[in-house]
């Protein structure tokens, strides 16, 4: 193979042609280093998004205690078609917490067709990265993918964590409250 010397009638034909080939591949040289480094670095971006730990969520004891003892299956209720969505997200096994979903069974029982219901248990990993979506890392009751509502008396109730306690963002009645409201259009 030959290369393309530039020449030059001053007898400096040997110099030039040696600095022209190192020209070259000190270029060349350069190009690689840069396509290696890289690649190093998207191999460690790579690495690090694989690697880095899930977050966590910290729950009280008692919460950590009932998820550990429960089903982690994911069981619903009521009409598939039905035009009110509940998603109940939490630790389902509570007694806070089964007292609202007693509530929604006998409201499903006594209008059917008019709810369905989704407990998804906290714990469940599937249940747990759809809730971070949503951005609840603790117990939350989601109404046709809202949690927060007023209610005909105009309190304003937020479903998530605790109901039926001092300090409560609700009361389970209110959920039926919430879902009577949906189905009268309101």
């Amino acid at each position: 193979m030959t290369e393309a010397t530039p020449s030059g009638s001053d007898g400096t034909d040997a110099a030039s042609a040696l600095k022209y080939r190192s020209n070259g591949r000190r270029k060349s040289n350069a190009a690689f280093i840069v396509i290696v480094m890289v690649l190093i670095g998207a191999l460690g971006v790579e690495g690090f998004i694989l690697t880095r730990p899930k977050p966590k969520v910290d729950r009280p004891q008692e919460a950590q205690r009932a998820i550990a003892a429960a089903s982690n299956n994911v069981e619903t209720f009521g009409e598939k078609s039905a035009p009110t969505k509940i998603e109940f997200y939490a630790p389902l096994t509570l007694e806070w917490h089964q007292k609202t979903i007693g509530l929604l069974r006998e409201y499903d029982k006594a209008h059917p067709g008019t709810i369905f219901v989704t407990l998804m248990p906290m714990g469940n990993s599937d249940c747990d990265s759809e809730m971070l979506k949503h951005g609840h890392k603790c117990a939350a009751i989601l109404v046709n993918g809202k949690n927060e509502f007023t209610l005909p008396g105009g309190k304003t109730v937020t479903l998530q964590q605790r109901p039926n306690a001092d300090g409560s963002t609700y009361n389970s009645e209110d959920v039926i409250t919430i879902v009577e409201g949906m189905a009268k259009g309101k």
